[in-house]
């Protein structure tokens, strides 16, 4: 297939990806960003370059990632759950303190927990929003869509929630059928609102470890794909023209196929330093039933290289991921700090950004 000559906008570029067709400039995403730290330090960097990091960042992604603002502010996490700052020397994060269904297996206290309610968001408003973000549709709009399994994980605590798999199945059904039914009918509402605007959906659940599945794929097929596929269902019914994205870490090459049959049309992370993720392989596997976004690995490749190896490695990964489209190219989740700057800039010039 011809590479196209014509310039192409972000937002077409990432069309063009998504229907596996080549583009001139791979689409490129700053996926989860550097964190906050991190980005102080990109900051620094390029100003003494003469250049704003804010800016930068925003000119050189081709996705914008907005969602409708709640009516009522919530106090806290919408789940309940509540968090404490925690430092780990170079910055600090929000761990959860609590675990609201710890111990709690029974349905009628599953059913009788104050589940968020998914009308206390802006959605007539989302439109107007989505224009000012994003005026013209001059790149391509991400929303979040729901990540029912690791949202259990946090109300129970993610070793419970584990065990309750194969203890509790029932239980985690239960819960699960709650978390997911919030997230339907977000997504009839934003994407009723605001279908037209809106290219990729982004789903969520973290199913594999650095060496293989965090369970096994009859427990993902029989508890966890119902769950995703009445996500992708409501996503393609509501807005057919609408992608759903999934993101994963992790070895996830042996569940892919349940999740193209759960209806993904895109696996986000690619992270490929794990077990069997070998970009070549994905590609021939999995190529034409879906599209990847992410594989410049913030494991090893961005903090441990040099620059002129990060620049052969995202030039590898185009060549291979974007043979002829469905390609997003992206960090494989947030850039942390400690990462040399000059190999995010690297990154940057491979992708044709600088």
């Amino acid at each position: 297939m011809a590479t196209p000559s014509c310039p192409q906008t972000p937002h077409e570029r990432v069309l063009a990806g998504l229907a596996h067709q080549a583009t001139a400039q791979i689409p490129f995403s700053w996926g989860f960003g550097p964190t906050g730290e991190m980005a102080a330090v990109l900051q620094q960097y390029y100003a003494g370059q003469g250049l704003e990091w804010g800016t930068l960042r925003r000119e050189t992604d081709d996705l914008v990632r907005p969602s409708p603002k709640p009516l009522a502010a919530p106090t806290g996490n919408i789940w309940g759950i509540r968090t404490k700052r925690t430092d780990y020397g170079a910055g600090s994060y929000n761990e959860f303190c609590d675990f609201p269904l710890a111990g709690v297996t029974e349905p009628a206290a599953l059913d009788a927990y104050p589940w968020p309610d998914p009308a206390n968001y802006d959605d007539a408003g989302f439109p107007e929003l989505l224009a000012a973000v994003n005026p013209g549709h001059y790149r391509a709009v991400m929303v979040p869509g729901g990540n029912p399994f690791e949202i259990y994980c946090w109300l129970a605590g993610l070793e419970e929630a584990m065990v309750n798999l194969a203890l509790a199945p029932e239980a985690v059904e239960r819960a699960l059928d709650h978390i997911t039914s919030f997230f339907e009918e977000r997504l009839r509402r934003v994407l009723t609102a605001a279908g037209d605007s809106i290219d990729l959906v982004f789903l969520a659940d973290d199913l594999g470890s650095q060496s293989g599945l965090l369970l096994s794929n009859d427990m993902y097929r029989a508890i966890l794909q119902p769950c995703h596929r009445r996500l992708t269902e409501t996503i393609h019914r509501t807005a057919p023209h609408v992608k759903a994205a999934f993101h994963s870490d992790g070895a996830v090459f042996d569940v892919i196929p349940h999740l193209i049959d759960a209806g993904i049309d895109v696996l986000e992370a690619v992270q490929v330093d794990a077990a069997g993720m070998d970009p070549a392989r994905l590609k021939r596997e999995f190529g034409r039933d879906l599209c990847f976004h992410g594989g410049i690995s913030v494991q090893q490749l961005l903090p441990h290289s040099d620059p002129a190896t990060v620049e052969r490695e995202c030039q590898r990964l185009v060549g291979i991921f974007g043979e002829d489209g469905g390609y997003i190219a992206a960090p494989t989740h947030a850039v942390q700090v400690g990462t040399p700057p000059e190999n995010v800039d690297a990154m940057l010039r491979a992708l044709g950004r600088r």
